[in-house]
């Protein structure tokens, strides 16, 4: 026991130690009423009998946006309203690297039963995933133009990272209490991908010369995409072909799976580990690859690359005074920048797993602090989180947990979650991360919002049960 408490101390000092981006918290992870903290922990054991819902047991939107913001897009006048865009503004906010994140869930269907020593789990919803993560090189051209850039060493870089996905998920777990300290869970996931967006690299660098200020641009841009329909590109416009059947929700099959364990060192002290989403899609279907390079269209055209080392004075003026040789111009110019499209071969993408450690201390039956560190994979990379927080059961009906969350340069993320039960058997909740950036949402580095109503059975001998 000694060495389980001080191993439980070692992990509560590491999580009391560290500050990192947050990603994706959620105060329903801690609230003990809410059924929906076995997302977060598989091997939570709830205190009831049974729980049921349909289409609005959970629904949830998750936004992160490290570093673009409103106000650094825009010059305002005296009352406040936008009056032009500062290009120059949002280049100096911007970091290195910069993300965007966007999560949506919907569950349409969920059943918990406990069976013998645990709880079989059944879930089925729709969820939307979309990251990108993108330099500020391109706000950077725009804001002081390629005069700013000058020589080799010193480029214009563009650079973007993007993954979208749209897919339905049916989850089937199983949580087993193994005895009065132990409980393991874990989640089957079968999934069916509907649309796909995906960049292999976007990659754009213009170099500016020295002497001459003539500008050669290098483009490497390969996007796949897999869609439910059929999708050409005639004269410039993306279209669909063919109708859209109900076998097209089911063309893109996946597998995930999400595991964990709980270890209650004594009445008061307990430690969490789980593993999410852990699993792949395969794309087969309708799939689509976008390849962009430099197009020998001319005399701009050298060596794959587009070079640009100016025009003398007659052509310039055609340009500014005939508009139908500005036409034939501009035309001339996209012809170097074309995308190819063609049909693709399938493909694989990797959920964003999730990994989680949390401790926690029961002051009694009703009130809980925990301290929780957990991150994210990413295409771009490793996203991890930070959060403390409290739950707190009240006058048996009423559910309230608190989370504060830290971010480098953000530390005003205060997050809320109610939960109320009604009838004995309707459970209604409405959380959020962060209360302030519900006020202010396109200046917010994090803005999550859960709401739902869950129908639960609380048996009087149960023995899960807080009363």
């Amino acid at each position: 026991m000694k060495k389980l408490n001080r191993l439980f101390l070692a992990i509560t000092s590491l999580l009391s130690s560290v500050v990192l981006t947050a990603q994706e918290v959620s105060p329903v992870d801690f609230m003990r009423m809410n059924p929906y903290q076995m997302e977060a922990n598989p091997a939570t054991d709830l205190p009831y009998e049974s729980v049921m819902s349909l289409v609005i047991g959970n629904i949830g939107l998750n936004v992160q946006n490290t570093t673009l913001r409103y106000d650094n897009l825009f010059d305002f006048d005296a009352q406040g309203r936008p009056i032009s865009v500062n290009l120059r503004k949002v280049a100096n906010s911007l970091k290195e690297k910069n993300f965007i994140g966007v999560d949506a869930h919907v569950d349409l269907f969920t059943l918990f039963r406990r069976l013998n020593k645990g709880l079989l789990t059944i879930n089925y919803g729709v969820k939307a995933q979309a990251d990108a993560a993108y330099n500020d090189g391109l706000f950077k051209l725009l804001g002081y133009g390629n005069a700013a850039f000058v020589g080799e060493g010193n480029p214009a870089r563009v650079n973007m990272n993007l993954n979208a996905t749209l897919f339905q998920e049916l989850a089937v777990g199983y949580q087993w209490n193994v005895g009065d300290r132990l409980s393991l869970g874990g989640r089957a996931k079968l999934m069916f991908g509907v649309g796909n967006v995906n960049t292999q690299r976007l990659d754009v660098n213009l170099f500016t010369d020295p002497d001459s200020y003539a500008l050669r641009l290098v483009e490497n841009i390969a996007v796949r995409s897999s869609m439910p329909r059929v999708v050409t590109l005639e004269d410039g416009v993306i279209g669909g072909n063919g109708g859209f059947g109900m076998g097209d929700l089911f063309r893109n099959p996946g597998f995930g799976v999400d595991f964990g364990a709980e270890y209650r060192l004594d009445d008061h002290f307990s430690a969490v580990a789980a593993v999410r989403d852990l699993g792949f899609f395969r794309w087969s279907g309708n799939n689509i690859e976008m390849n962009g390079h430099v197009h020998d269209a001319g005399q701009f055209y050298d060596d794959g690359d587009f070079l640009f080392n100016g025009m003398d004075v007659d052509q310039l003026q055609l340009i500014v005074s005939d508009e139908s040789y500005r036409e034939r111009f501009l035309d001339t110019l996209k012809q170097y920048f074309k995308v190819d499209f063609e049909p693709g071969d399938r493909y694989t993408t990797f959920l964003n797993t999730n990994l989680l450690l949390r401790g926690s201390y029961d002051l009694d039956a009703y009130n809980r602090f925990s301290a929780q560190l957990q991150g994210r994979f990413y295409g771009s990379g490793f996203r991890p989180a930070f959060t403390l927080a409290y739950n707190g059961n009240f006058y048996k009906k009423l559910d309230v947990c608190a989370t504060y969350t830290m971010m480098p340069g953000s530390y005003d993320n205060i997050g809320l979650g109610i939960a109320g039960r009604l009838f004995k058997t309707c459970n209604i909740y409405l959380t959020t991360n962060n209360v302030m950036g519900l006020f202010k949402p396109l200046n917010s580095s994090a803005t999550n919002v859960q709401l739902g109503i869950v129908f639960v059975l609380r048996p009087e001998d149960n023995d899960h049960e807080y009363e």
